[in-house]
């Protein structure tokens, strides 16, 4: 059974799942967590109905808003569901340099052999993938709420904001893991081109083609292109708007009295649109997957996902010559390794070329 990955699935699935952990915040320059539960998909959340602008000036209510914030942001981040994690490795190490060699992305290699009486052992070697440098750079993002938003009991403006701020850096994370997969200039020898078959099994073109056999040889070649190159694959990215073909051709069917089998070796499909904010008058668009387009890759051992510093939190006070009551801000440190060519096989798909 194929494993399906989207935005759609995950949202669905989150509303099942059960669990408790901490998360890190800094409030008044000194690090504090505040327990999040998620029970059957309900998150806890903290109410602010009763509370009225000028009681924000007390420190214990800052406090309140600052956790209620930092549960407020894991609601949004939940919006836009992180859909990388079947093709990267996650390593978190706060002690990560700036730079890391594409040398760091190492992995060992031993064989056995027959040994004959007096010869010396066979001893393994680490081998790297090859690939770019991965360089840790820090994301930032925040919010300011005024006097304005105190006066004149605003606060649910906050709110808001917390949850466009989950959105965004999910966003990026999601951007900054896929599209250097989905942007990449690849080769013609990394690229497999569409298969015209028509409905009786012969070659055909694109106006005489079986639109479904076509998808199912060009997906079938694709597998045997990324194993002919010693690159064998497992998981297909791909744009939504291709979903149905894919899975329909990745199943058996009966044409003209002929039996197709399903065909195996692709076991999860990610499908990634990419995804359009607009701040003020000001549009970003992180590009996602272009329809007609897929990639078959091999995970994990090439695609290393580097956390020096997740996601956290800080409110940095205000700035009274601004009429600003506090400030929020959040950061993280990360970078990104991904062999592409030693891992991923591009596929223009049939009937979109």
């Amino acid at each position: 059974m194929v494993n399906v990955i989207s935005k759609g699935s995950m949202l669905q699935a989150s509303r099942q799942r059960s669990e408790t952990r901490n998360i890190p915040y800094v409030f008044n320059g000194k690090t504090e967590t505040i327990k999040r539960t998620v029970e059957g998909g309900q998150a806890d959340h903290i109410q602010l109905d009763n509370l009225s602008g000028e009681m924000i000036i007390s420190t214990d209510i800052k406090r309140t808003l600052a956790q209620k914030t930092v549960l407020d942001v894991e609601l949004g981040r939940e919006e836009v569901p992180l859909l990388y994690n079947p093709i990267y490795d996650t390593m978190t190490n706060p002690n990560f340099p700036r730079l890391l060699e594409a040398k760091w992305a190492n992995y060992g290699s031993i064989v056995f052999l027959e040994h004959l009486e007096g010869e010396e052992v066979k001893f393994g070697a680490l081998n790297a993938e090859e690939g770019p440098v991965a360089r840790l750079i820090g994301y930032t993002g925040g919010f300011q709420w005024t006097k304005e938003t105190e006066l004149f009991n605003e606060v649910y403006l906050i709110d808001i904001f917390n949850r466009a701020f989950g959105r965004a850096h999910n966003i990026l994370l999601n951007h900054l893991h896929l599209a250097p997969i989905a942007q990449f200039k690849y080769k013609d020898t990394h690229t497999t081109k569409p298969k015209y078959i028509k409905s009786d099994g012969s070659n055909g073109t694109v106006g005489t083609a079986n639109l479904y056999l076509s998808m199912r040889e060009t997906l079938k070649q694709a597998i045997v292109d990324a194993r002919t190159a010693k690159r064998p694959a497992n998981i297909l990215l791909a744009n939504s708007t291709d979903q149905f073909r894919i899975e329909e051709a990745l199943q058996g069917a009966t044409i003209m009295a002929t039996n197709y089998r399903a065909i195996s070796g692709i076991d999860t499909i990610i499908y990634y649109d990419g995804d359009t904010e607009t701040v003020g008058d000001t549009e970003y668009t992180f590009d996602g997957v272009k329809p007609g387009e897929a990639f078959l890759i091999r995970p994990k051992r090439g695609f290393k996902e580097l956390v020096k510093v997740p996601l956290r939190i800080e409110f940095g006070g205000g700035d009274i010559t601004r009429l600003i009551e506090d400030t929020m801000v959040g950061y993280t440190f990360r970078g990104v390794f991904a062999a592409i060519e030693e891992n991923v096989q591009k596929i223009i798909l049939p009937g979109r070329d």
